[in-house]
Protein backbone atom coordinates (compact mmCIF):
# COMPACT_ATOMS: atom_id res chain seq x y z
CA UNK A 1 0.00 0.00 0.00
CA UNK A 2 1.24 3.51 -0.80
CA UNK A 3 2.09 5.99 1.91
CA UNK A 4 -0.74 8.40 2.68
CA UNK A 5 1.77 10.89 4.07
CA UNK A 6 3.62 10.88 0.73
CA UNK A 7 0.35 11.56 -1.10
CA UNK A 8 -0.45 14.33 1.37
CA UNK A 9 2.97 15.97 0.83
CA UNK A 10 2.48 15.89 -2.94
CA UNK A 11 -0.96 17.50 -2.62
CA UNK A 12 0.38 20.19 -0.29
CA UNK A 13 3.17 21.00 -2.75
CA UNK A 14 0.67 21.20 -5.63
CA UNK A 15 -1.46 23.60 -3.55
CA UNK A 16 1.59 25.75 -2.77
CA UNK A 17 2.54 25.89 -6.46
CA UNK A 18 -1.05 26.82 -7.34
CA UNK A 19 -0.79 29.81 -4.97
CA UNK A 20 2.52 30.84 -6.54
CA UNK A 21 1.00 30.51 -10.01
CA UNK A 22 -1.96 32.69 -9.01
CA UNK A 23 0.43 35.41 -7.80
CA UNK A 24 2.28 35.26 -11.11
CA UNK A 25 -0.96 35.49 -13.06
CA UNK A 26 -1.77 38.78 -11.32
CA UNK A 27 1.25 40.25 -13.14
CA UNK A 28 -0.15 39.02 -16.48
CA UNK A 29 -3.58 40.49 -15.88
CA UNK A 30 -2.23 43.79 -14.53
CA UNK A 31 -2.51 46.94 -16.59
CA UNK A 32 1.17 47.86 -16.61
CA UNK A 33 2.47 48.95 -19.97
CA UNK A 34 5.44 47.05 -21.38
CA UNK A 35 8.24 48.14 -23.67
CA UNK A 36 10.59 45.54 -25.07
CA UNK A 37 14.23 46.55 -25.20
CA UNK A 38 17.24 47.82 -23.32
CA UNK A 39 18.19 51.42 -22.65
CA UNK A 40 21.87 52.13 -23.17
CA UNK A 41 24.03 55.18 -22.69
CA UNK A 42 25.98 56.08 -25.82
CA UNK A 43 28.65 58.69 -26.53
CA UNK A 44 28.72 59.95 -30.10
CA UNK A 45 29.68 62.78 -32.38
CA UNK A 46 27.16 65.11 -33.97
CA UNK A 47 29.16 65.77 -37.12
CA UNK A 48 29.32 69.57 -36.81
CA UNK A 49 32.78 70.89 -37.55
CA UNK A 50 34.23 72.79 -34.62
CA UNK A 51 31.96 71.07 -32.04
CA UNK A 52 33.64 69.81 -28.88
CA UNK A 53 32.75 66.26 -29.91
CA UNK A 54 35.03 66.48 -32.94
CA UNK A 55 37.92 66.94 -30.49
CA UNK A 56 37.00 63.82 -28.50
CA UNK A 57 34.49 65.11 -25.92
CA UNK A 58 31.53 63.18 -27.30
CA UNK A 59 27.87 63.93 -26.61
CA UNK A 60 25.98 61.69 -24.20
CA UNK A 61 22.71 60.24 -25.52
CA UNK A 62 20.42 57.35 -24.72
CA UNK A 63 19.14 54.65 -27.03
CA UNK A 64 16.56 51.91 -26.86
CA UNK A 65 17.60 48.66 -28.54
CA UNK A 66 15.20 45.80 -29.18
CA UNK A 67 14.98 42.76 -31.40
CA UNK A 68 12.14 43.08 -33.90
CA UNK A 69 11.51 40.22 -36.32
CA UNK A 70 15.02 38.89 -35.72
CA UNK A 71 16.81 42.21 -36.26
CA UNK A 72 18.09 44.63 -33.65
CA UNK A 73 16.43 48.01 -33.94
CA UNK A 74 17.79 51.07 -32.16
CA UNK A 75 15.98 54.33 -31.45
CA UNK A 76 17.18 57.47 -29.73
CA UNK A 77 15.44 58.29 -26.46
CA UNK A 78 15.01 62.00 -25.68
CA UNK A 79 16.10 62.80 -22.12
CA UNK A 80 12.61 63.98 -21.17
CA UNK A 81 11.30 60.43 -21.85
CA UNK A 82 14.26 58.56 -20.37
CA UNK A 83 12.73 57.80 -16.94
CA UNK A 84 9.46 56.61 -18.49
CA UNK A 85 11.23 54.41 -21.06
CA UNK A 86 13.42 52.86 -18.34
CA UNK A 87 10.32 52.19 -16.24
CA UNK A 88 8.48 50.53 -19.14
CA UNK A 89 11.47 48.36 -20.09
CA UNK A 90 11.79 47.25 -16.45
CA UNK A 91 8.09 46.30 -16.51
CA UNK A 92 8.82 44.18 -19.57
CA UNK A 93 11.81 42.46 -17.94
CA UNK A 94 9.73 41.72 -14.84
CA UNK A 95 6.94 40.34 -17.03
CA UNK A 96 9.45 38.02 -18.77
CA UNK A 97 10.92 36.82 -15.44
CA UNK A 98 7.45 36.10 -14.06
CA UNK A 99 6.49 34.33 -17.30
CA UNK A 100 9.55 32.06 -17.09
CA UNK A 101 8.75 31.29 -13.46
CA UNK A 102 5.11 30.58 -14.38
CA UNK A 103 6.29 28.02 -16.95
CA UNK A 104 8.56 26.37 -14.32
CA UNK A 105 5.66 26.26 -11.84
CA UNK A 106 3.34 24.60 -14.36
CA UNK A 107 6.00 22.10 -15.38
CA UNK A 108 6.61 21.16 -11.74
CA UNK A 109 2.87 20.92 -11.06
CA UNK A 110 2.48 18.52 -13.98
CA UNK A 111 5.35 16.39 -12.65
CA UNK A 112 3.73 16.29 -9.21
CA UNK A 113 0.31 15.45 -10.65
CA UNK A 114 1.87 12.55 -12.55
CA UNK A 115 3.65 11.44 -9.37
CA UNK A 116 0.37 11.69 -7.46
CA UNK A 117 -1.32 9.48 -10.02
CA UNK A 118 1.39 6.81 -9.75
CA UNK A 119 1.61 7.04 -5.96
CA UNK A 120 -2.15 6.96 -5.49
CA UNK A 121 -2.72 3.77 -7.51
CA UNK A 122 -3.47 0.76 -5.38
CA UNK A 123 -2.10 -2.58 -6.48
CA UNK A 124 -5.28 -4.45 -5.61
CA UNK A 125 -8.79 -3.05 -5.40
CA UNK A 126 -9.41 -5.26 -2.36
CA UNK A 127 -6.90 -3.11 -0.41
CA UNK A 128 -9.45 -0.31 -0.54
CA UNK A 129 -12.06 -2.40 1.30
CA UNK A 130 -9.88 -3.67 4.15
CA UNK A 131 -10.68 -2.26 7.56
Amino acid sequence: MNSLSQISRIRQRIAQLARERKAAERVFTGRKKLLKGTVTEVRRTCGKPGCKCSKGDKHLCYQLSASVEGKTRTRNVPRKYLAKVKHLTENYRRFRRVRANWVRINTRMLELINELEVTGITSDFRDEFKR
